[in-house]
């Protein structure tokens, strides 16, 4: 049985220390969630905030500013994500989760349109679009409300209206991936939803015969381009937050298998490291009889990272009252009682 809950965020009182240590009432806000965690639950959390509390505060903070207000209302638990020990990856420590988090949202908030930003955070906005042969292709961004531990933010892929494939991804310190540079876009998921096989079939004969994951990486190599993002990571099958031994196989194939496929090779972090844009293999190494097709499939791709590219660097003014669309999504929260 579910159970839909109002949590808020402290007020700013709840954002000062106290002489000697934080603000009681900082940790009064974990116990909202008492009627729906256990105890051990509800103990750890809290140890874990009481070893951060600079790091939360500056969060709390941050999740105040205007821009991004109006998510206190939609997911209450988005300031504590990254509590959870599988938060992006299974190998990142708390202090490495909160410094992810953080970096992600201002850089977000520097970096988009405040108005254009509330967009993205309050629905889905389109990136890219295409229609052939009466049906549709195309890809999305919004707030990642799936399963919120594999990223801040998705690219969403979808067929004639119908989501099928999603990219979850964060804007990450590069050294928490391995990578000298300041910023570093990290995928953190690539899957496909179950029982749209069918679509997915048929939008790959329709465009260009591009397979889903290929598509939403050449949109996040957009977004890349357009937050002038150098380097694009990506866990690898052993590191992604759902591994399992029963899993293996499948996680491997969805994500070290594809890219090395690309030539990307995995640093001692684990991570899949490479630059923005990605370098396609040489041409004389493609099977005759393949060159056309291949040439067909990165034009294609191309044209999906440009369009990305050009839409965000533009940054389009719009109005900062969200429409009546946006108006009504609701991330309920449901959690078991």
């Amino acid at each position: 049985m579910s159970a839909r809950t109002d949590w808020i965020l402290p007020d700013s009182d709840d954002l000062h220390a106290t002489e000697g240590g934080p603000s009681p009432s900082l940790f009064a806000h974990i116990g909202q969630f008492r009627s729906v965690w256990p105890a051990a639950r509800i103990a750890s959390v809290s140890f874990d905030l009481l070893v951060n509390i600079p790091r939360q505060i500056e969060i709390f903070r941050l999740m105040r500013t205007p821009v991004y207000r109006g998510l206190r209302r939609l997911d209450p638990k988005l300031p504590f994500k990254y509590l959870s020990v599988r938060y992006l990856t299974t190998t990142f420590d708390l202090a490495t989760r909160a410094s992810c988090f953080l970096h992600h949202y201002r850089r977000l908030k520097i970096d988009i349109q405040d108005s254009f930003l509330r967009r993205i955070m309050l629905g889905n906005v389109p990136l890219f679009e295409m229609r052939d042969g009466g049906h549709s292709l195309q890809v999305s961004i919004g707030l990642e409300t799936t399963c919120g531990q594999e990223g801040e933010l998705s690219l969403n892929y979808l067929v004639d209206g119908e989501a099928v494939f999603i990219l979850s991804f964060t804007i990450v310190p590069g050294w928490t991936v391995g990578s000298a540079r300041p910023d570093v876009l990290l995928i953190s998921r690539i899957q496909g939803t179950k029982g749209c096989y069918r679509q997915i079939s048929l939008a790959m004969k329709t465009f260009h015969n591009v397979a889903p994951p290929a598509v939403l990486l050449a949109a996040a190599q957009g977004v890349a381009c357009a937050l002038g993002i150098g380097e694009i990571a990506s866990v690898s099958a052993a590191i992604q937050i759902c591994y399992a031994p029963e899993f293996v196989d499948v996680l491997t194939t969805a994500y070290d298998d594809f890219f090395a496929e690309l030539g990307i090779a995995k640093n001692a972090k684990g991570f899949f490291l490479t630059p923005v844009p990605i370098e396609d293999k040489p041409l004389a190494v493609i099977k005759k009889g393949h060159k056309l097709r291949t040439r067909e499939k990165r034009e294609f791709k191309r044209q999906i990272t440009d369009e990305v590219t050009r839409l965000l660097s533009e940054r389009p003014a719009v109005s900062a009252e969200p429409s009546r669309a946006d108006r009504a999504v609701h991330i309920a929260v449901a959690v078991e009682s």
